[in-house]
């Protein structure tokens, strides 16, 4: 049976602009629940009679029952990427236009008309998204609509970014969106910052934190009234110094090449998109982690794409839910915090058991920044269970004799020990954080070896 209702709903910009805007303010949780199990039933029905991935996948299972059918990931999608797709492109086909673009740096290209795009992968994974132009335009207006903008002002959005794509240039409705290539150097990105002279500046926030360094100095005078930070986790140190220069609120978006998971709301909270997006939280037992807890899998259906369907897909990112509403209204969840990847817990030896135990990101990021207010900048990784290197960046002007070291590895040895493990050898160099050489991205906790 024909989705009318969808394919009117992704077909006009204005359309789906106002409905998102609805859903976020008027939406309780009967309506979420309502609105979700009624778009994943559409868009698991489209896949099996379009995608001959999913036909033969979803073989046997009750769509109906949706948490039952099985969970894909980036290896599932990619292995099959031919029959995954519903409009007719080959892998080869794919993979060969998106290295051609790597090697050319023309983002502009489009494939038969579509965006396609490479995601690098932290771990060297390479994934794929793709995109046609109907849902670039709706992902626009659920955009748009979504985030708080600042008002009574035309947007003027400058994207920074490693990769473009056609999408991330707008000129609408007197709203601009111009991409900067996050290639080029910074005294480059402080020119064409000046030039554009945004109102709101969206970009990594290693990226964030260098152009907050360069007004701090002197060497570039811009005045965003909105920040947003995606692709890197936004630590609260960063939250804290970019608000510190630039005087205005820090927002987030969370999206991957899955799907549109969450924007912040005018208060700041990361909200997930409910109608966008249909995030299941789960133990490894498959039950439902509690709100307030972190999830151990994180399982992500896009709601509205067609040309890849995205069905129960297994993130490798680790969040936690609020237990409360947030006082914006709205009944969408709030993201209370994004641990990082599974990929960057560290885990040791518990000295009791002998049993494996993880330990979050976030204690060892906060054992690290709570020793002095002299470190700039950080990255721990955890090489093997035993060793722990530091690198730690100072501010300028900071003599490093004066920092207190064993304040840092005392800190780090009180969050092992405070987990009964075994406490790690800790290396600490002066020098700045290294950036993953697969995405370009800093990843400041990061671990180098294997746990099954």
């Amino acid at each position: 049976m024909p989705d009318l209702f969808n394919d009117l709903e992704t077909k006009y910009f204005l359309v789906f602009y106002f409905l998102c805007k609805s859903r976020f303010r008027n939406f309780n949780e009967s309506d979420i629940k309502k609105y979700q199990n009624n778009r994943v039933k559409k868009i698991a029905e489209y896949a099996v009679d379009h995608s001959e991935f999913y036909k033969e996948y979803f073989s046997g299972f009750d769509l109906n029952n949706f948490t039952s059918l099985p969970a894909i990931n980036k290896k599932i999608m990619m292995d099959n990427l031919t029959d995954f797709n519903t409009i007719g492109l080959s892998k080869d086909e794919i993979l060969n236009f998106c290295l051609e673009v790597e090697k050319t740096r023309d983002f502009s290209k489009r494939l038969k008309g579509l965006n396609i795009g490479m995601s690098s992968g932290t771990s060297g994974n390479k994934g794929v998204e793709i995109v046609t132009p109907r849902e670039e335009n709706y992902m626009k207006a659920a955009l748009f609509a979504r985030f708080d903008f600042p008002k009574n002002e035309k947007i003027n959005l400058a994207f920074i970014l490693r990769v473009s794509a056609p999408a991330f240039n707008l000129d609408k409705f007197g709203h601009r969106l111009t991409y900067i290539s996050q290639m080029n150097s910074i005294d480059e990105i402080d020119k064409q910052l000046e030039e554009i002279y945004p109102n709101v500046i969206s970009a990594p926030p290693s990226m964030l934190k260098l152009i907050a360094a360069e007004v701090e100095n002197g060497r570039l005078s811009i005045n965003p009234k909105r920040l947003i930070s995606y692709s890197e986790i936004l630590y609260s140190d960063v939250k804290d110094y970019l608000i510190k220069v630039f005087k205005c609120p820090v927002h987030q978006i969370y999206k991957c090449t899955e799907g549109p998971i969450a924007i912040s709301c005018k208060y700041g909270q990361l909200h997930i998109n409910e109608d966008l997006v249909l995030v299941e939280t789960l133990n490894n037992d498959g039950t439902t982690t509690s709100p307030g807890q972190p999830c151990q899998k994180l399982i992500v259906t896009d709601l509205h794409k067609k040309s890849q369907p995205i069905i129960r897909y297994e993130l490798n990112d680790i969040i936690t839910i609020s237990p409360d509403k947030c006082k914006c209204g709205s009944y969408f969840r709030v993201i209370e915090n994004i641990q990082g990847r599974a990929d960057d817990l560290f885990w040791a030896k518990n000295i009791k058991t002998n049993e494996w135990q993880y330990i979050f990101p976030d204690y060892i990021s906060r054992a690290i920044i709570s020793a002095s207010e002299d470190i700039d900048e950080y990255q721990a990784i955890q090489s093997t269970p035993d060793d722990v290197l530091v690198r730690i960046q100072l501010r300028d002007g900071t003599d490093r004799d004066k920092l207190n070291i064993q304040a840092v590895m005392e800190n780090i040895n009180n969050v092992f020990s405070g987990y009964n493990c075994r406490l790690p050898k800790i290396s600490i160099v002066f020098e700045k954080p290294e950036f993953n050489r697969n995405s370009n991205k800093l990843i400041r906790i990061h671990r180098n070896f294997s746990i099954n």
